[in-house]
Formats: C-alpha cells, sequence, structure tokens
C-alpha cells in the first residue's frame, strides 16, 4: 500500500526533487549549461531510467520506454510491472507542481492534490526520497537524484548521482553554518569589562551586529585569526589546502569586520588578491584557485562538523531548476565551467548569533577571543 502525500507539507526544495524527477521522465532529455546558467542546446544527456528507494526493502526504476512513449515504474531486480503511465502524464504533473507551489507563500507547502493522486499511481510515498543505498555506499551522500543517461555526443551509458538545487524557492546554501564552523579570532585591547558590555549589545530584540563593530573601532580592539573552534572542521580545510583556514577566515573577518559592503564571493577574493595576506606570489591565481576548491569540496560533501575523507560525494554533477520551470545541469565533465559558476553566484551570508554560536567575547586561558560565522549561499540573479 503506498501512502499518499496529500496535505504533506515540505520547502520548495524538497518538492523540487520530486519535480525534477517528473520532469526528467516527461522529458527524457537533460540539457546542459554555460558558465552563465543558460542552457546549451548542443550538449544534453538522454535519461534512461531514473532509480529511486521509497523504503528500506525495495529500489524502484522508472524506465523510460521511447518507442511507446510511457514510463515503466517497477522494482530492480525484477520483471514485475507496478506500473505503465504515459510520458505526458510526467510532464502535466511536473507543469501543476510547479505551477500550484512557486508562488505560494510559507516556508512548508502542501503540492496540489491530483498532483499527490499521480504520486500515489506510481508509487511515489516520499517526494524527498532517501538515497538509494547502493548507490549511495558508490558515489556518497550529497545526491539527490541517481539517472541512468546516455551522453547525447558520445553515447556512452552511466548511472550519474546529482545534487538538486531550486531557483523557485529560496536560494539554497552552498556551505552550511553550524556550531562547529566558528571561527575564532584572539583579541588585543580588551578587558573583563570591555568583554561584559560588548557581549551584551542589542538592537531591536537581535545581536545589533553594526553597534558590535562599532563598539570594536570604537575601544582600539584588534583581532587576528587563531584557529577554527572544531579541529574536525580545521582537518577538512586542510585537505583542501594547507593555507585554507587561514584564507577562509580573511573572508569571514572582511565580511563581518572591514568590507563596507559587496559580499558577493567574487567580489571579496578581488579584496583578498589586492591584499595578498599569505603573500603568495601570482595571488590572482592562488586566491581564485583556493576559493574555487573550498566551494567545490562544500558543493560534493565537506562540511565543518563530521570529519572528510577528501572524495567528492557528486559523481554526476548539479541540477538546477529555473525559476520558470527549466531544468538544466553541469555534470563531470563540464567541472571548470561549473567551478566558474559557483565562484561568481554564491555570497557570504550573515547567519543568526545565536543560533550559530558566534559573535560574544569569549576567554580562554586568560585571552579573550570572538567566535565569527557565516554561510555560502548561492545568488538571486546569475551573472
Amino acid at each position: 500500500m503506498v501512502e499518499s502525500i496529500k496535505g504533506k507539507k515540505l520547502n520548495k526544495g524538497e518538492w523540487a526533487e520530486f519535480y525534477v524527477m517528473m520532469k526528467l521522465l516527461g522529458e527524457g532529455r537533460l540539457y546542459t549549461a554555460n558558465k552563465l546558467l543558460q542552457k546549451n542546446y548542443q550538449n544534453y544527456l538522454d535519461v534512461l531510467r531514473i532509480i529511486r528507494q521509497e523504503c528500506e526493502s525495495q529500489v524502484l526504476e522508472y524506465i523510460i520506454d521511447e518507442p511507446n512513449a510511457v514510463v515503466i515504474v517497477k522494482p530492480q531486480d525484477s520483471d514485475t510491472i507496478l506500473a505503465t503511465m504515459p510520458v505526458k502524464d510526467f510532464n502535466d504533473y511536473a507543469k501543476m507542481l510547479f505551477d500550484g507551489i512557486k508562488d505560494v507563500k510559507g516556508s512548508s507547502v502542501p503540492a496540489p492534490d491530483p498532483v499527490c493522486d499521480f504520486a500515489k499511481v506510481i508509487y511515489v510515498s516520499k517526494p524527498k526520497a532517501p538515497a538509494v543505498k547502493a548507490l549511495k555506499k558508490q558515489f556518497g551522500g550529497k545526491n539527490d537524484i541517481f539517472i541512468e543517461v546516455r551522453d547525447g555526443q558520445t553515447a556512452i551509458v552511466s548511472i550519474m548521482g546529482f545534487s538538486i538545487k531550486s531557483k523557485f524557492g529560496q536560494n539554497p546554501t552552498l556551505f552550511n553554518a553550524g556550531s562547529s564552523s566558528q571561527y575564532l579570532y584572539r583579541l588585543t585591547g580588551c578587558d573583563d569589562t570591555m568583554m561584559n558590555e560588548f557581549n551584551a549589545i542589542t538592537e531591536n530584540g537581535g545581536r545589533g551586529w553594526s553597534k558590535c563593530k562599532t563598539y570594536l573601532a570604537d575601544h582600539g580592539i584588534s583581532m587576528e585569526f587563531a584557529r577554527t573552534q572544531n579541529p574536525i572542521y580545521n582537518d577538512n580545510l586542510f585537505l583542501v589546502r594547507e593555507s585554507m583556514a587561514k584564507i577562509m577566515a580573511w573572508c569571514v573577518k572582511d565580511r563581518l569586520i572591514d568590507s563596507p559592503g559587496h559580499f558577493e564571493v567574487m567580489e571579496t577574493v578581488e579584496r583578498m588578491i589586492a591584499a595578498n595576506p599569505l603573500g603568495v606570489p601570482g595571488a590572482r591565481v592562488y586566491y581564485e584557485k583556493a576559493i574555487k576548491d573550498f566551494l567545490m569540496a562544500g558543493f560534493t560533501g565537506m562540511t565543518a562538523g563530521k570529519e572528510w575523507d577528501g572524495k567528492e560525494q557528486v559523481n554526476g554533477g548539479y541540477i538546477v531548476v529555473m525559476d520558470d520551470g527549466d531544468v538544466i545541469c553541469y555534470h563531470s565533465s563540464d567541472r571548470e565551467s561549473f567551478r566558474d559558476y559557483l565562484y561568481r553566484n554564491t555570497h557570504f551570508e550573515y547567519v543568526s548569533a545565536d543560533k550559530y554560536v558566534w559573535s560574544r567575547i569569549i576567554k580562554i586561558d586568560g585571552e579573550y577571543y570572538l567566535p565569527l560565522n557565516l554561510s555560502v549561499r548561492f545568488n538571486t540573479h546569475t551573472r
């Protein structure tokens, strides 16, 4: 018995996974994107089947039967056919889902009832399906959908795992902040009185970070990066490159303390190139590559709180749902274009001081430290 998803509320990013599944089965083709996130009509992947795991005991395959214009739903490793549905239905219900949720207000929204009825017919009870266990072991844990594709240029058939991001909900994060992603800065010119005064600053019921910055400047308190608060995060950054913690700490301080504005990653790196805090030769190449490495690591599996093995956990690439409902991708052969896209289209984001445990001075072994924290989020507009 398939559980109905009628009335189930999910955020738009979670609905996007079900939308992408239906859209790809309906169209049978996944186009790649150029570095400006525009569809490249000459480069595409033919979608042959989608593999998803609805429950612990069963992996389902959604196979496109192109000659008969239908999608066959069957358990993996079985000849039993659960459903056979016209390709057109997948297209129609994908459009209905997109139109039904794109402009609805609220963080969590339900899908239209006819879409929910169709989901039951095609054996979908979890719009955001758990990763296919066997493929997760092979490809890692950052994939939202597994697709068997045929390259339109080489005709090579392979199974690819893709991460899905949506532009019709809130702009997705690339690297999430957490209590483990703090950077600690050693303070000079601070005492207990200043620490208590600084930590008591509030504004309009919030932390009032602009007032905190003013306090630091007015009292001549200087700061220098000491270390990441979480040793695991430090080790993960070290795997990206030896100097990565110092490079990211410069960006964090620039975003929260020094910069007057323009918090986009690319603009931040331009300031870092000019400052050249590590005194490296070839500053432009060095810092650009370092930050692109960090962004790619964050996209493909590296987090602050979990030990990372340095492996990229997305073997296929990145699918984006555009704000008009179109679905395009970067895949592994477009690696440099994708790295450039991440670099040009993300920004350093201010995050809640209370939720992510930062912005208040702490005293360790007689010295004063200020933890700073942020996330990396995709921009609203592509460039």
